[in-house]
């Protein structure tokens, strides 16, 4: 094991003296906020509800780079109260507020519905967005809104609230 440590280093070494460089991969930060929105919608039941939203992005970008986000959301209260749903008949996505050294907004679009049954959480998943970090500092990721549709296209449902945006992820940008 020491000697493929040891193999790895000279490697490294060899590399950077020559200009290559070596890029180590960039670790992700997902984090999960809670909020309760109120909700407007048409075809489905209107009212205040409470989400779990998971973002996932990277911990570190380079000013003047695209980094993509992720984002699944998960209706936790009030549980599903229609019957079984097949996967993909809802699609829908994620408003995130960019703070700190950015401002603006990313949507974590594509988002999908696994099978529900009567009586679980909803969920959308699979939600991805792009943007590009302008300048250097730490830039925060803020859950906002959340619309729903059917799988047609058809608008269902718009949930946001006033206030407090929790952060979910935050991005050191050098």
């Amino acid at each position: 094991m020491k000697s493929v440590r040891r193999i790895g280093t000279i490697l490294a070494a060899v590399a950077t003296a020559a200009g290559l460089g070596l890029v180590a991969p960039v670790a992700a930060e997902a984090g999960t906020v809670s909020v309760t929105w109120g909700c407007g919608t048409i075809g489905g039941p209107a009212g205040i509800k409470t989400f779990e939203i998971t973002v996932t992005a990277p911990a570190t970008a380079t000013a003047g780079q695209a980094v993509t986000v992720h984002a699944d959301l998960t209706q936790v209260a009030p549980a599903w109260a229609g019957g079984t749903e097949p996967a993909g008949k809802y699609t829908g996505y994620i408003v995130l507020d960019l703070g700190g050294a950015a401002s603006g907004r990313v949507d974590a679009t594509g988002m999908t519905n696994p099978v529900i049954q009567p009586g679980t959480p909803f969920r959308l998943t699979g939600g991805t967005g792009q943007v590009t970090l302008p300048a250097a500092g730490q830039v925060t990721l803020a859950t906002s809104s959340y619309v729903l549709y059917y799988s047609t296209g058809t608008f269902i449902a718009s949930c946001g609230g006033s206030g407090t945006k929790p952060v979910a992820a935050t991005i050191q940008v050098s």
